[in-house]
């Protein structure tokens, strides 16, 4: 009989360190600093997390289960060909050049005599909106970027044949701030290190170890910690990022303004706004947009640059059919990843002035769990150039993503569970922080096995503002949420972490038979789903959906001081249930209660879908409405040949 945590591990074993940790009182004033208490051999294989009220399974990412479906993706590329232009940055001049390799061009397009170049220069609009001015032509090998230029397209193409364009590419700049003081900017950089994120959506502890194996190994190096209690705290993207950036949960943010506003988002007050007000130059950078502000949030905002590539560039494709992978010839990472390394290039050795860069890609890893493979080699390229250029020597650096899949084939395995929980966080501290705070590097070793979630992040950046500036305060919607760098409780609860009970991932679930009122209580659930579309007015648009089949079903254990199985004394049970509704094949995920009388408890952001519902759901806006929407006019095109509604369920 197993105990099913996320990966097979025995009772006896749970039960063992249990009573082993009955004896380890551990004094209340010292609970915060003391180390993991002792534990078994098995638990330090078993368990990223083990102490009394938590215990996070370790699963092995290499597991036969996961390699049977684990293909490692063909190689993908947006262009067969080597850019005819390049840019370098002159650092006496502080200045970028633009570089047309004539002798490749002639390599290239041998059969071209008569051709010509032209550039589109991308430059601050109204309301900071980027806008680009129409081609000139580009008459000579190397060009002058003007300071005023955010970004540039250039295109080749031959004439008499208009339409045929040879090559086009497309350049971000970060350039100089206008405005700074020196003076007061040295000042600032002896008390505030520069911090750079680098994030990767959907990327689970687990996966991350499995698809980028080269990058993995770079951050095991002297200087990172890795944290393995680190869990998220809600259903996706924007629900943790939210999180993360602002330190409130979305519900607590509702009262302020309508998130389904775009101006809402300009208003709220994030991290980079707390760095910004403390002398930091900021950058924001993404792939793929997740937060649509309509105002310039940070000095350096590359996504509308993007956007304006995409403009130009939109009848040249984007690229092997995919929408979001390429944009003109490049991967759309790259774009990110570049206008980090000009950060870093530009002022971490040319100015004191201390930078805060948020860097964040999800066109590589968000649909396919296996794609991240074919980028880790250029992401540990990218890493070395950051390391070239200093950033390793003065900077606090974090790797870290915010969930992990949570749709496609790993939510169908025992560990999926997990998978979707347990997202990677990699914290790197330079050389002189360690030194100078010994504490913090303490710290973080000893909450590398402790539960933490985003809310902890969030306090741990400003931290780094605290140390620098005696008095500085910052108000907390989570009591007992605190920054990484200082030693986290042991005994931590989900609910002290601010992580619902849905994604909790201390806790332990028993594998129990499907009974009829099992198949009852899967019934209820899916009328609850219909009974939030029909309250929220989409009974009109999508298909009333019913239960095909209760796949599995996990009832959730209470043990008492001794270790022993105990029932609460309200005599209320939580199960964790996997089901599929007809007719739109919906795979599901529900946390519920039920007390002495069979009432079910269950609340509508506590059922997640572990599956795709592509465009089925077309017909609805708002998030959780689409999880659950089957629309009546894509009714005809469901399918439920995925899944096997006959499969009774994963083994333990």
């Amino acid at each position: 009989m197993y105990i099913y945590i996320g990966r097979e591990a025995t009772v006896d074993v749970i039960q063992k360190g249990r009573k082993n940790h009955k004896n380890l009182h551990i004094n209340a004033s010292a609970k915060a600093t003391a180390a993991p208490p002792t534990q078994t051999t098995a638990s330090y294989s078993v368990f990223n997390v083990f102490d009394h009220v938590c215990k996070i399974p370790r699963i092995d990412p290499f597991s036969p289960d996961v390699m049977a479906i684990f293909e490692p993706p063909k190689p993908k590329t947006c262009t067969d060909q080597p850019g005819l232009f390049t840019v370098r940055y002159n650092k006496h001049q502080k200045l970028y050049l633009l570089r047309f390799n004539k002798s490749l061009f002639v390599e290239l397009f041998p059969s071209v005599i008569h051709y010509a170049c032209v550039f589109y220069e991308i430059i601050s609009g109204t309301s900071d909106k980027p806008i680009w001015n129409k081609g000139s032509p580009f008459t000579c090998s190397d060009r002058i970027v003007p300071r005023s230029i955010q970004g540039i397209v250039v295109e080749c193409f031959q004439l008499g044949n208009r339409s045929r364009v040879l090559q086009r590419d497309a350049f971000s700049f970060v350039q100089h701030l206008v405005g700074r003081n020196e003076t007061n900017d040295e000042k600032r950089s002896r008390a505030y290190p520069s911090v750079i994120m680098l994030g990767i959506d959907s990327m689970s502890q687990m996966n991350f170890q499995r698809t980028m194996p080269l990058t993995a190994k770079f951050v095991r190096q002297p200087g990172w910690t890795e944290m393995l209690g680190y869990t998220s705290a809600g259903d996706n993207m924007l629900y943790n990022q939210i999180i993360f950036l602002t330190g409130r949960a979305l519900a607590q943010l509702q009262h302020f303004c309508d998130m389904a506003k775009p101006s809402c988002l300009d208003a709220l007050n994030y991290l980079w706004n707390h760095f910004h007000n403390s002398g930091y130059v900021t950058a924001y950078a993404e792939d793929s947009p997740s937060l649509p502000f309509t105002r310039k949030p940070v000095d350096y905002y590359l996504y509308p640059i993007l956007k304006v590539f995409k403009e130009i560039m939109e009848e040249e494709g984007r690229g092997q059919g995919d929408s979001d992978y390429c944009l003109g010839r490049r991967e759309s990472f790259h774009y990110v990843f570049e206008s980090c390394l000009q950060l870093v290039q530009r002022f971490m050795n040319e100015t004191h002035k201390p930078l805060f860069g948020l860097y964040w890609t999800k066109t590589f890893s968000h649909e396919d769990f296996s794609a991240a493979a074919r980028v880790d080699r250029d992401f540990v390229r990218y890493l070395e150039l950051y390391r070239e250029h200093g950033l390793f020597d003065k900077a606090v650096v974090i790797l870290f993503s915010l969930h992990g899949q949570r749709r496609g084939p790993l939510m169908r395995l025992a560990s999926g569970f997990l998978e979707e929980r347990l997202p990677m966080l990699h914290i790197y501290l330079p050389p002189w922080y360690r030194k100078q705070y010994p504490d913090v590097r303490n710290a973080l070793e000893v909450n590398r096995r402790r539960l933490c979630s985003p809310y902890d992040l969030h306090l741990t950046l400003k931290n780094l503002l605290v140390q620098g500036q005696s008095g500085l305060k910052f108000n907390s919607s989570c009591a007992k949420c605190q920054s990484l760098f200082e030693p986290l409780p042991v005994n931590r609860s989900c609910e002290d972490a601010a992580i619902p009970e849905h994604w909790c991932t201390c806790d332990s679930y028993v594998q129990v038979r499907i009974s009829n009122v099992l198949i009852y209580w899967a019934k209820t659930i899916v009328y609850r789903i219909n009974e939030y579309l029909a309250s929220h007015n989409y009974a009109a648009k999508c298909v009333r959906l019913k239960l095909a089949k209760l796949l599995r079903a996990e009832r959730k254990q209470i043990f008492d001081d001794d270790g022993n199985p105990a029932m609460s004394s309200q005599r209320i049970q939580t199960f964790r249930i996997k089901f599929v509704t007809r007719p739109n094949g919906g795979l599901f995920r529900a946390t519920f209660q039920t007390d002495s009388q069979n009432h079910v408890l269950v609340q509508e952001e506590f059922i997640t879908r572990l599956n795709s519902y592509r465009n089925e759901s077309f017909c609805v806006s708002e998030h959780v409405a689409q999880k659950f929407c089957a629309c009546f006019e894509a009714n005809r095109t469901f399918s439920i040949d995925t899944i096997n509604v006959n499969d009774p369920g994963t083994p333990c």
